[in-house]
């Protein structure tokens, strides 16, 4: 009887998993020009298909190894110079912010919205899971002391994509 139970359990916990990852559907889409030589424009179209929020952000180095929490601490907690992105949210006496791709940018995807982050890159696409891998999107539930509120809008990237040159990544 315990085995069944404990059968039963991990199916249930599979499917949990499997239906959290359809809340976010995301499209690929290639695209190639010249100017002087080749350029390829690899587009991530991430879409909420859900009633939850999602954030968004991007990492220099492949952190798809971490696990949540650990990406979340190594982004929002980790001291950058004076302070960490965190501290700066919760400081009310920034008056303006421009964020720093790698330290502090962050996207906030509500439900039924869409952000697209493209890189652009000298000649071929090449392996374009590399370049999905320094995405980063968790639940916004998950980032503890992440109130989203007006407050967040000055750090909420406003526009409804992002570029990012690849050779930035190396």
């Amino acid at each position: 009887m315990k085995k069944i139970q404990f059968i039963l359990l991990g199916l249930f916990l599979v499917s949990i998993s499997y239906s959290q990852n359809n809340h976010l559907s995301v499209e690929r889409i290639v695209s190639k020009y010249f100017v002087d030589t080749l350029y390829s424009q690899i587009d991530f179209c991430y879409s909420n298909n859900s009633e939850r929020t999602y954030v968004l952000w991007i990492e220099r180095d492949n952190v798809d190894f971490l696990s949540n929490l650990n990406k979340i601490k190594k982004h929002f907690f980790t001291v950058k110079g004076d302070f960490s992105f965190m501290e700066l949210i919760r400081d009310g006496n920034v008056a303006s912010f421009t964020p720093e791709l790698f330290d502090s940018f962050m996207k906030v995807i509500k439900p039924n919205e869409q952000f697209i982050v493209s890189f652009l890159k000298k000649g071929e696409a090449g392996i374009i899971q590399s370049m999905e891998k320094q995405i980063v999107i968790v639940d916004a539930n998950e980032i503890r002391g992440l109130q989203l509120d007006s407050n967040l809008d000055m750090f909420n990237y406003s526009a409804k994509s992002v570029t990012i040159l690849y050779e930035w990544l190396k």
